[in-house]
């Protein structure tokens, strides 16, 4: 896989250390960031984390997506919506994936409720 970055793949992070409810430990992260940043080779990049964690949270916090081939996931997870964050390149280890047209529709909405935009 391309080691490119661009919106909506999911990578590999190492996001520690994490300091109180961030997501912390090495895990998949899904690009939210520009292409037209990763183009100008910015450093770092907008990403939310995503875990296999369930809580009993509103959908729109915690956006539920099934693992697929396309997606490279391992077990059914959550794109932590609430949680967006930058980070240096140099926490992304491997590509894994890509989101699919229908779950970056609910991500954009989710995090357009988020933010009241």
């Amino acid at each position: 896989m391309s080691n490119i970055l661009k919106q909506y793949d999911i990578w590999i992070a190492s996001l520690d250390p994490a300091t109180g409810s961030e997501p912390g430990k090495t895990r998949p992260v899904v690009i939210l960031q520009s292409d037209i940043l990763h183009q100008a080779k910015h450093s770092s990049t907008i990403v939310c984390a995503i875990s296999s964690q369930t809580k009993e949270l509103f959908s729109i916090l915690r956006l539920s997506i099934n693992p697929t081939a396309n997606n490279g996931l391992k077990k059914p997870s959550y794109i932590i919506c609430d949680q967006i964050r930058a980070i240096d390149t140099i926490r992304l280890q491997e590509r894994i994936g890509r989101l699919d047209e229908d779950t970056i529709d609910k991500l954009n909405t989710s995090i357009k409720a988020i933010l009241s935009l």
